[in-house]
């Protein structure tokens, strides 16, 4: 384990006996409300006032690792915004305009090492518990995907390697104790899509990611766009009722609607049902608007 894990570790076990000791004054209700705003301000596209609540609810359940996670993921919005404020958030970012918001680097690790250290705490009381595995390998997961997009250099992409790979282990394991939490399969139907692309990009990427990448062992050394559709089609049917599941629930759509649309308006009438939803959910994602008026071009332009 990291020094800084460790250390981390050492101060939630003697320290954090005080604050596991109070009451959250949040119900289940008002909990779950509150994760609905957050998430509805982050998909929107609003990092500050989705931290700003995120913030409560950390504060309210301090040994839940989900509400690292979730910050995390808002901060990665909010990062993504200030590297690449004219850019889709699918797009490379500017390194030089990383660094000058180190600041939020350094807060998204934080979160990530201290959901990690709590979901360690959870796996030493019980090995099997399917939460603390899933959201274990969520933040890991989500760890690689952020090295990858924000850290540049073969010792980082490495890193990202290692992590994503560990991150989709521990999420099929979950799953495999959980069945109702196979919405997170989408994330194996990603990863794979992902290196799909980049493998056909260039022979030397084929390469390097068939003889190095662990993350490609870890989603069985196999890739075929049929087999991609069908796990993005399934985790589409499944449903994770857990509140910390909420925003896997919707990740889903997104990546569903972003990867179908991609495939030169063939699959037009099937997304077109997941787009109208989303944007009337988040009618201030620009991403899903842009995605909903070329399917709507497409469809029109085939009558």
């Amino acid at each position: 384990m990291p020094k800084f894990l460790l250390l981390l570790y050492l101060l939630l076990c003697f320290y954090g006996l005080s604050v596991s000791a109070q009451e959250s004054t949040l119900g289940t209700d008002e909990r779950n409300m509150l994760i609905y705003q957050a998430l509805s301000f982050y998909y929107n596209g609003k990092p500050t006032q989705a931290r700003a609540i995120a913030e409560v609810l950390k504060q309210n359940f301090p040994e839940d690792a989900f509400f690292r996670e979730l910050t995390a993921e808002i901060i990665w919005l909010e990062l993504s915004q200030k590297s690449a404020p004219q850019r889709h958030l699918s797009e490379d970012v500017n390194y030089g305009l990383v660094q000058r918001n180190i600041y939020l680097v350094e807060q998204f690790k934080e979160e990530i090492f201290t959901g990690l250290v709590l979901t360690q705490i959870d796996l030493k009381k019980n090995p099997s518990d399917s939460r603390a595995v899933f959201l274990r390998g969520m933040l890991k997961a989500r760890y690689g995907g952020f090295i990858a997009k924000f850290e540049s250099g073969l010792k980082s992409y490495a890193e990202a390697d290692r992590e994503t790979a560990e991150g989709l282990e521990l999420i099929k394991k979950a799953v495999g104790l959980d069945p109702s939490l196979c919405s997170a399969n989408y994330i194996i139907g990603l990863t794979k899509y992902m290196l799909f692309v980049k493998m056909s990009d260039s022979l030397i990427n084929n390469i390097i990611i068939r003889w190095k990448s662990s993350t490609y062992d870890a989603i069985g050394r196999r890739l075929d766009m049929g087999e991609i559709f069908t796990i993005l089609r399934d985790s589409m049917r499944c449903r994770a009722d857990y509140y910390y599941a909420k925003d896997v629930e919707i990740d889903k759509k997104l990546i569903f609607q972003d990867v179908f649309v991609k495939q030169a308006g063939k699959m037009d009438d099937e997304v077109l049902p997941v787009l109208e939803e989303l944007n009337a959910r988040f009618p201030e994602n620009e991403k899903i608007r842009d995605n909903l008026f070329l399917v709507k071009l497409h469809i029109k332009n085939k009558q």
